[in-house]
Parts: structure tokens; C-alpha cells; sequence
């Protein structure tokens, strides 16, 4: 295994373009001349899968079940940088691998600039779907139609197709539709202990691996600045479109259509040790709830600056990056976000070797 020991002005923003082009020049135009697919080989030292956390429960003696733990995927290159990438998704490993029609994932990205990635399922999910309570599915049809308009990638009018935005970066093509339509889990998050659970296993993740910076997406953005609090070994944050912010005491902002949890100020001042990196992208307006949720993003990452913090939120179209939807990382530019997550994690020191 691996081990280791706020809001931008527009010219602040056009100058971070101007400073990714020439810090991950040579990496990012390759891939781009390639299409995001990356034509070169990818060189692995290692790479394996194991079980993480998890518990054991019994019926009588000697009658046990190993359950409620996660599941990680692990590649590590040579060479390689000293604080992994922890990849969560919220919905499945898919997000961070690859689509057809589409272009190379962030995995691959990532581990081609040297990085140790790890691809995780949390319990009751995918990989790690042996669950210590009973579960169900239940299927739905109209799944497919929320799916498509909630993650902002066009409008669907029963009885028509899909239809994208103009000027998506999805690949437009049947394969990516085909795919992203089946890009679930089961929901298997509805128990109330859900946080708790998932905030235990990557602590224990992250006992295992040492250090490292989680990348969480939507509905594991909760989950990630909880374990910002919770666990020392959590270096950096990078949220792409978090389903929940969090606030201290009394800094809650005005009700809306997307959730807001407050947590003691300790905690909170936790949160602000760790340097923080938020991105959106385009289409809020399509969302009322994403379109709030990037309201109490910005509130989040002032509360966080005001209590020390180094936090900051990216909206793609105020730098010039238009078309993406809330899977920004699957679509035909995802080099230019990968690019805008490199430099962060160069600027915070969290890409050493």
C-alpha cells in the first residue's frame, strides 16, 4: 500500500487560466491533441483492491457477517507524488473512470501526472454492497428523465429524447447517453447512520494509506467535510458540486432549495485548517436547488475565510469555461478542470514528491 507521513476576481481568475497553461503545458496538450484519451501508454508500479473498515456482526456463536465496510481500486505510479488522491463519488466509480464516447477519466489523468489514485465504493454501495441491514431496490421508471435533468445535462420531454444544452461539452453520441443513463447504484444511502458509516470507513481508509486529498462529488461533498473534521490525515478538499455545505453556529444562510447542516464551531474551525477548493459548472439556472447550492457554496467559503480558512469556489463560466454539466469530469474538456485541479493541489503544496 501507499504510505505518507474565496471567491476570485475575474482578472484573478483569467490569470489562473494563463498559469495552468504554462504549469501543466506539455501534460495537458498531449492529452488534448489526443482528445482527453491519452495515446500514450499509462506506467503503473502497483495497483490492487482491498476491503476498508467495516464491522462483523453475529447471530450465535461462531454465525458472523463481515459487512458495512468499502471497497477501494488503487493505482500508483512510479515515482510517485506523496499524498494520494482519494476519488468519491456519489453515485458510481464511474465518474471518475470513463465513458464511451467520452474521454479519458480523472483516474487516468491523474495518475499520469504522477499521482496515487484510489477509486472507492463506501458501504452499502456498489462494490462494498454487503450491508450489515437488510436493504431493497425498488425500480423506477422516470429515473432516467431526473437523472438526465438533474445532473444539468439538457431537458427531456416525455414522449421525446434526450436533449443537451447548446453548447455541451457531453460527447454527443449514444454510447455516452446509454452510459450516463446507467451510471447509478442503487440508493443505498437512505439510513440515518449513512454519514457516520461513510465518515468511519475512509477514516480507516485513510489510517491504511496515510495521508491524502479527497475529491468528492454532489452527494459525497457532505460526507467529505465531515472527514475533513474528523480525521488529521485529510490534507486537501477539492468538491466538485457538493450537495450540502456545512456552517457554524448562527452562520447559517437564509432557507432554500438546497441543504445547509450546522456543525460546532470546533468542528467547523477544523474544516478551515484544510485548503479547500470548490467547482461549478454552467446550467445553475436549470436547477433551482444547484442554483442555491452555489449560493451557500460562496456563503460557505466566506464563513470558512473568516475563520482562517483557505478556501475557494470556481464558477466555470466566470472563467471563461462554458457548457459543462454537474459531470464536468466525464466531458470532452475535462483536461481544462483536471488542469484547474492541478494547480491547486501545486499551489497548496499537495502534489510534492
Amino acid at each position: 500500500m501507499h504510505q505518507t507521513s474565496a471567491p476570485m476576481t475575474r482578472l484573478a481568475a483569467a490569470s489562473l487560466v494563463l498559469l495552468l497553461g504554462s504549469t501543466y503545458h506539455d501534460t495537458a496538450r498531449a492529452q488534448e491533441a489526443a482528445g482527453g484519451s491519452g495515446r500514450e501508454p499509462i506506467v503503473v508500479e502497483q495497483q490492487g483492491s482491498f476491503a476498508f473498515g467495516g464491522t462483523v456482526i453475529s447471530s450465535k456463536l461462531d454465525s458472523t457477517l463481515h459487512c458495512d465496510h468499502g471497497y477501494a481500486d488503487y493505482q500508483i505510479p512510479p515515482n510517485a507524488r506523496s499524498l494520494p488522491l482519494i476519488m468519491w463519488h456519489s453515485v458510481s466509480t464511474k465518474t471518475w473512470t470513463s465513458t464511451p464516447g467520452g474521454p479519458e477519466g480523472f483516474q487516468s489523468i491523474f495518475v499520469r501526472r504522477g499521482f496515487p489514485v484510489y477509486v472507492i465504493d463506501l458501504p452499502r454501495q456498489g462494490r462494498a454492497g454487503l450491508s450489515c441491514v437488510s436493504t431493497s431496490y425498488t425500480p423506477e421508471p422516470g429515473r432516467d428523465q431526473r437523472t438526465w435533468t438533474g445532473w444539468r445535462l439538457g431537458t427531456w420531454d416525455l414522449p421525446g429524447r434526450p436533449m443537451f444544452f447548446p453548447g455541451s461539452k457531453a460527447p454527443h453520441d449514444t454510447a455516452f447517453i446509454n452510459q450516463v443513463l446507467r451510471n447509478r447504484y442503487p440508493d443505498n444511502e437512505v439510513f440515518p447512520e449513512t454519514d457516520s458509516l461513510e465518515v468511519a470507513a475512509v477514516s480507516a481508509l485513510l489510517r491504511r494509506i496515510g495521508s491524502g486529498t479527497l475529491i468528492t462529488h454532489s452527494g459525497s461533498g457532505l460526507r467529505g467535510w465531515l472527514t475533513g473534521m474528523h480525521s488529521q490525515r485529510v490534507k486537501g478538499i477539492v468538491a466538485f458540486e457538493p450537495g450540502v455545505t456545512v456552517f457554524p453556529p448562527g452562520e447559517l444562510p437564509p432557507p432554500n432549495e438546497a441543504a445547509t447542516v450546522e456543525v460546532p464551531l470546533a468542528d467547523f474551525e477544523k474544516l478551515a485548517r484544510i485548503p479547500i477548493l470548490v467547482i461549478y459548472g454552467d446550467h445553475l439556472e436549470a436547477r433551482a436547488s444547484h442554483l442555491d447550492g452555489f449560493a451557500n457554496t460562496k456563503a460557505f467559503v466566506q464563513a470558512l475565510n473568516r475563520h482562517g480558512g483557505d478556501a475557494r469556489v470556481i464558477h466555470l463560466p466566470e472563467i471563461g469555461i462554458y457548457g459543462n454539466s454537474h459531470l464536468m469530469m466525464l466531458e470532452r474538456n475535462n483536461v481544462q478542470i483536471a488542469n484547474l485541479v492541478s494547480r491547486f493541489l501545486q499551489e497548496k503544496g499537495l502534489d510534492a514528491r
